[in-house]
């Protein structure tokens, strides 16, 4: 149960971190702001992620992969929640906005590959990495 409880908080940790890394990637950018109305959270989001950002995702992804070895995709989807989110947040205050949704939900799918891809990485390399220590340990004894 203490393991379940663990894992379910350090996927909150990531949704938490995808939105830092959004905000982080804006300040680096100094992306336009959106005009203020309904689309206005979405537009924002939307318009900061960019290659760096997709950059960013997969490093911190590969860093998420390395230490924490979680299910990379679980991961991944955990870091760009937010995407997914904010757009029904606006669906459901707004009523007729995002009325294609799960197509926004599948370009928000493609948008955490870059993330899922380094939590593969990260995992293979945490692999690789015990896998050969373990061949060192063994070769002294």
């Amino acid at each position: 149960m203490v393991g379940v409880i663990t894992h379910l908080a350090k996927y909150l940790l990531l949704i938490i971190v995808g939105l830092l890394l959004i905000l982080l990637s804006s300040r680096i950018q100094h992306v336009a702001p959106p005009q203020s109305g309904e689309y206005y959270y979405s537009s924002f989001l939307k318009n900061n992620y960019t290659v760096l950002t997709a950059c960013i995702f997969l490093i911190v992804g590969l860093l998420v992969g390395y230490y924490f070895k979680l299910n990379p995709w679980l991961s991944g989807i955990s870091l760009v929640l937010i995407f997914p989110i904010t757009a029904f947040y606006e669906a459901t205050v707004y009523r007729g906005s995002h009325n294609l949704m799960p197509f926004e939900l599948i370009v928000y799918l493609l948008w955490s590959v870059p993330a899922i891809a380094g939590i593969y990485l990260g995992r293979f390399i945490s692999h690789r990495i015990a896998i050969s220590k373990g061949n060192k340990n063994n070769s002294n004894t």
